[in-house]
C-alpha cells in the first residue's frame, strides 16, 4: 500500500496558529489524502485528527528530511539539511511596515547577526513563498533575497475573516473574553521594539496605551483587550481592574480581530490583518521619528501609509478611539485604497488556492 504524503506544520516555534492551521484545516476538508504533522512544544491543544512531534526532538529532525511538505510562517532556526524530497512552502507572518531581513538597517540589537544567518540558511531552503499582494511580493524579494516562486494567494489566516461564520465567531470569542453584547472592544496590538529591553536583557513594551484614560473616554461595558507581540515576555504591570483584558497568549489572534471593534496598533503587521475586516483603525506613534529615523525604519512614509488617524499623545488616542466605533467618512477614501493595495486577495479563499498548488506539487 503507497503511504499517504506527509505535510509537516511548524508555527511559531510550536503553536497551532496562523495561517499554518488555517491550511492543516483546509487541507482536511480537501479530500486530500494526507498525513498531517504539528511541531509541538506543548504550549497548546492539536485536534484529535492531527499527529504531532516535539521541536527538536531528533523525530523532529527525522521529519524534517522524510516529509514531502513543509509548512511553515517563520524561520526554521534549527533546518540544516532539507531532505530531498521535500517541498517547503513558506507562508510568512505578515506584510511588513518596517524594514526586514537584509532590508534592515543596521541589525544592531541583541542576535540580530546570529538571526541572520538562521534566516539567510532558511530561506535557501524555500520552495514557495506566500504573497498577500504585489507590494507585498516585493518586498519580500528585496528583505529576503528569495528567487523562487511566489504565490500571490492572500493569507489563508485571514480566510477566518471574511467566513460565512464570521459573526458567530466573533459571538463566540466575546462570551469566552467576557465582553458583553454591545459593548465596545478596543484591541491594542503593539509591535516590539528591538532595543526595549529590562535590566535581564529581555523584550518589554514601554509603549502602552494608559488604560484609566481610555476607559474614561469609552462608553460603560467597554474593555481594552492587550495583545502584546510573542518577543515581549514580560508584562506590564496590571491596573483597571474589570477593563484591561490581556489577551496576548491567545492562540489565534484572528479571533481577537473579529472580537474587536476597533484596532490601535503602531508599526505592527496586525493593521493589514485588521483590513480586511473594515473596522476602524488608530495608529498610536509616540515614538514614530526614532523607530523610523534610528530603531528599525519603515518601508513606507508612515502618515500618507496610515489608514486612520496617527495619535502620538495618550489623549489624542482616547478621543479618536471613542470617536471611530464607526467610520469617520474622512478616512474611508483612505481606508479603501490601503486595502486595494495591500489586500487584494483577502477574500477569504486564499486557503483554497494554496490547497489546489499544493495538490499540484503534490501530483507532481
Amino acid at each position: 500500500m503507497m503511504r499517504s504524503p506527509t505535510v509537516m506544520f511548524e508555527s511559531w516555534r510550536g503553536l497551532y496558529a496562523d495561517s499554518p492551521r488555517a491550511l492543516s484545516e483546509q487541507l482536511a476538508a480537501s479530500g486530500l489524502c494526507t498525513r498531517r504533522l504539528w511541531v509541538t512544544t506543548g504550549e497548546n491543544d492539536f485536534p484529535p485528527d492531527v499527529a504531532t512531534v516535539p521541536r527538536h526532538s531528533p523525530s523532529y529532525f527525522r521529519a524534517l528530511l522524510s516529509a514531502n511538505v513543509l509548512v511553515a510562517n517563520d524561520i526554521v532556526s534549527k533546518h540544516l539539511v532539507k531532505g530531498p524530497r521535500v517541498h517547503y512552502l513558506q507562508t510568512w507572518h505578515g506584510t511588513p511596515l518596517k524594514l526586514i531581513g537584509y532590508d534592515e538597517r543596521s541589525h544592531a540589537y541583541s542576535g540580530a547577526q546570529a538571526h541572520l544567518k538562521r534566516m539567510a540558511r532558511d530561506v535557501a531552503k524555500w520552495d514557495y513563498l506566500i504573497s498577500p499582494s504585489p507590494v507585498c511580493s516585493e518586498i519580500f524579494r528585496s528583505a529576503f533575497r528569495f528567487e523562487g516562486e511566489i504565490w500571490e494567494t492572500g493569507y489563508p489566516r485571514n480566510d477566518l475573516l471574511r467566513a460565512a461564520g464570521a459573526a458567530d465567531r466573533r459571538d463566540e470569542v466575546r462570551r469566552m473574553l467576557g465582553i458583553a453584547d454591545g459593548a465596545v472592544a478596543v484591541l491594542h496590538a503593539p509591535t516590539w521594539r528591538d532595543d526595549d529591553k529590562n535590566d535581564e536583557g529581555r523584550f518589554r513594551q514601554s509603549v502602552m496605551l494608559d488604560p484609566d484614560l481610555l476607559a474614561e473616554a469609552l462608553p460603560d461595558g467597554a474593555r481594552l483587550m492587550v495583545r502584546l507581540h510573542r518577543n515581549v515576555k514580560e508584562r506590564p504591570a496590571g491596573s483597571a481592574p474589570g477593563f484591561v483584558l490581556d489577551v496576548s497568549d491567545h492562540p489565534e489572534i484572528a479571533d481577537l480581530y473579529l472580537a474587536a471593534d476597533v484596532l490601535v496598533s503602531d508599526y505592527s503587521s496586525a493593521i493589514y490583518d485588521f483590513a480586511v475586516t473594515g473596522k476602524p483603525i488608530i495608529l498610536y506613534a509616540p515614538d514614530l521619528d526614532r523607530y523610523r529615523d534610528t530603531v528599525r525604519g519603515l518601508y513606507f512614509d508612515y502618515e500618507d501609509w496610515a489608514p486612520g488617524p496617527v495619535a502620538t499623545t495618550q489623549e489624542q488616542v482616547a478621543s479618536a478611539t471613542a470617536a471611530l466605533t464607526s467610520h469617520d467618512q474622512a478616512w474611508s477614501t483612505r481606508y479603501a485604497a490601503f486595502t486595494e493595495r495591500f489586500c487584494p486577495h483577502e477574500d477569504g479563499h486564499a486557503g483554497e488556492r494554496v490547497i489546489e498548488r499544493l495538490r499540484s506539487v503534490l501530483a507532481g
